[in-house]
């Protein structure tokens, strides 16, 4: 019976060296956004005309801010809006999380008059919104292909 013991504390630390061996990996560790910070909004500019060739940072600026106080005011021209790139008649802006909704309504909604540098008539659609940039990009490109 003394054996036993003896026998098992010799296995004990040969177990332990084959243990240690295992754990000297690297760790993976993953973490999830459940709600990101920002949302974003991919828009194009529409025209009873054709006076409207490409857009810039400042008359998308314009445009936004005219949509959001008609629709909400004052306070629709409070909130945040970041432009991240304008390309023809197209731009993709970034808005708080909490206020997609309200841009969305305000600026699908919302037509401009002839005062607002053109023509004609000018209006916002709403091509693609969600909380995640890469989706609306990649969506694009997705499209692109069925429409060669």
């Amino acid at each position: 019976m003394a054996s036993d013991p003896d026998t098992s504390i010799v296995d004990q630390p040969s177990t332990k060296r084959k243990h240690q061996q295992h754990l000297k990996g690297h760790e993976i560790t993953t973490k999830t956004i459940k709600r990101p910070p920002f949302s974003y909004v991919h828009l194009q500019l529409i025209s009873d005309t054709d006076s409207v060739k490409d857009l810039d940072s400042l008359t998308v600026r314009s445009y936004i801010t005219a949509a959001l106080t008609q629709f909400l005011g004052i306070t629709g021209a409070a909130i945040s809006v970041d432009i991240l790139k304008v390309e023809g008649t197209e731009c993709w802006i970034r808005v708080p999380r909490e206020d997609l909704s309200p841009v969305v309504a305000a600026v699908g909604g919302w037509v401009g008059g002839p005062g607002h540098e053109t023509a004609g008539k000018v209006g916002w659609k709403v091509k693609g919104r969600g909380n995640w940039l890469s989706v609306l990009v990649g969506g694009r490109s997705k499209a692109d292909v069925w429409n060669e």
